[in-house]
């Protein structure tokens, strides 16, 4: 039987430095539903106004969606779809309210985790990793004119790095009257996955190589996360974007599982401890008492 899996606490991690920008207009967060997890992450794009505000509508919207969604979500990859919509129509709306009316936009990443099996779907030029066995197993393909020309043949991988239209993105939520075509990927999960999703302050400096190096180094996600954002940032100095990146590592549910059954027999021995010294003692006390009263008689 294959092992249920797990998002066990601990396995988290999550890191967003501000670079050498004067704001931070990157957002990330983690859901915690009903047998399922919501990642989210967005990258305010700096190029309109309030890219921050676009972003932090993303990640109430996730928050808000998920818990008003019925659990388990019957049709994944159809409540991303809808989940993606909402917080665009949310941020036309939050932009039609200012004075004069504004249109931020942002970049999306979302990915949800239920049946050990992940569902992802994004808009723009942030990205969700699934790295299996050391390596880049799956990644989104970005919403940017760069990508575009790289698919067509026009330009190598090396040139995208270099092009001076590597930051204008083709896709993203927000901004325009009609919602983005948002197209919907899945994978099923095993022991060991690292998901992780991130602006592309970080993949931007970072080559796939050093990612899953530290990813699945002898140090902690935790450490591993900070030290993949900090190594991002100090290679863009002195015109370092913001870096943001949200990571999960699956592990297998049987080891909670067998941790839990050995703490419950644990209590479950202390307790028949207890309860046996409780029953010495009133078993002492009455034959006190009665020698006591035999004593009077």
């Amino acid at each position: 039987m294959k092992p249920q899996l797990t998002t066990i606490p601990g396995k988290v991690a999550k890191q967003s430095l501000i670079g050498d920008r004067k704001t931070n207009q990157d957002r990330c967060i983690l859901v915690e539903g009903i047998r399922c997890t919501l990642l989210g992450l967005a990258d305010g794009m700096g190029g309109h106004p309030q890219g921050e505000m676009a972003a932090q509508i993303l990640i109430d919207t996730c928050e808000q969606v998920l818990h008003s969604t019925p659990q388990p979500i019957r049709n994944p990859g159809s409540f991303l779809v809808r989940l993606l919509h909402k917080v665009h129509d949310n941020i036309i709306d939050y932009g039609k309210k200012q004075h004069p009316p504004i249109d931020p936009r942002t970049t999306a990443v979302v990915v949800l985790i239920q049946n050990d099996t992940a569902y992802w779907a994004h808009a723009g030029d942030s990205r969700f990793y699934l790295l299996r066995e050391h390596k880049v197993y799956e990644r989104t393909i970005d919403h940017s004119y760069v990508e575009c020309l790289h698919q067509q043949g026009i330009i190598s991988a090396r040139e995208q790095e270099m092009h001076p239209q590597r930051n204008y993105v083709t896709r993203c939520v927000g901004g325009t009257a009609v919602a983005p075509n948002i197209p919907i990927e899945k994978q099923e999960l095993e022991p060991d996955d690292v998901l992780m999703l991130c602006s592309d302050g970080l993949w931007g400096n970072l080559d796939e190589g050093f990612i899953e190096d530290a990813l699945f180094s002898d140090m902690s996600i935790n450490e591993a996360v900070s030290s993949l954002a900090e190594e991002a940032t100090q290679r863009g100095f002195p015109d370092s974007d913001n870096v943001t990146l949200l990571a999960i590592q699956i592990t297998d549910a049987t080891e909670k599982t067998s941790s839990s059954k050995q703490q419950a027999i644990k209590r479950a021995d202390k307790q028949t401890e207890l309860g046996r010294a409780i029953s010495n003692l009133e078993n002492a006390i009455g034959i006190y008492e009665t020698d006591n009263q035999q004593e009077k008689e």
